[in-house]
């Protein structure tokens, strides 16, 4: 039978089920009790089962959460969130596909824009971008910084011809835009949607929770304000 997101679900509780039984775990999926917007694993510490877990997986937000009160042990479930944390701040966002993401941000610093993107496939450093932004866009501050690291994103992925990618980003508009659920008022957002609704690659896009400690969100936040600190764009 299938269930609401599952195509979500499952490969992020298989991942974090693999990722538990680099430890002290056992993490064995329960494909049974999988229902819409939930999967939950069976877990096992010194061979004694000791309860289920429960990934769920918010489509509004597009975000997992976990719960573990099922687990019997307290001590337990401590050290469990505790893994899940560290899991989401490494691993998370690759879990479900083994394409390349794109992690975007902008920054503006001292009347100075700058732009970041780190590109990865499989936790695995693809390519780095930082530059700053001429003055003229200083009335749209960071967001104008967000728009141009998703355009540089696209434009090394079409040189390479990467045609999928999986774009991570902390400001909403960056996905609004693109699929035209904001209306875009300026000539900044303009040119942007016009040029994203124009895209022939295949996009999918994911929302991150800013600074709250996601490794490669915090690596594009830290490129964006290397860009911002620079006088001239840089590449890499």
């Amino acid at each position: 039978m299938n269930h609401l997101h599952q195509d979500k679900t499952l490969p992020c509780a298989r991942a974090f089920s693999e990722y538990l039984n680099q430890f002290e775990f056992r993490a064995l999926p329960d494909l049974d009790a999988t229902r819409d917007y939930a999967a939950k694993m069976d877990i096992y510490a010194a061979d004694l089962y000791i309860g289920k877990l429960a990934i769920y997986y918010s489509p509004r937000k597009k975000t997992y959460t976990l719960s573990c009160p099922a687990i019997t042990v307290p001590a337990y479930r401590d050290v469990l969130k505790e893994k899940w944390r560290d899991f989401q701040n490494t691993l998370m966002p690759e879990a479900g596909h083994n394409g390349v993401s794109a992690y975007v941000d902008g920054s503006f610093m001292q009347e100075r824009i700058g732009y970041g993107a780190v590109l990865v496939q499989k936790n695995r450093i693809l390519t780095e971008i930082s530059g700053s932004l001429d003055s003229q866009y200083n009335a749209h501050r960071q967001i104008a910084g967000e728009l141009k690291a998703v355009l540089e994103a696209l434009a090394w992925c079409q040189k390479n011809r990467i045609g999928e990618l999986h774009i991570y980003y902390d400001y909403q508009g960056i996905e609004m835009w693109a699929r035209g659920k904001w209306k875009a008022k300026t000539e900044l957002t303009q040119k942007y949607q016009q040029f994203m609704v124009r895209q022939s690659m295949i996009l999918h896009f994911h929302k991150v929770s800013a600074h709250s400690g996601n490794r490669w969100n915090e690596h594009a936040d830290r490129l964006a304000k290397l860009g911002a600190e620079k006088n001239t764009p840089l590449q890499g």
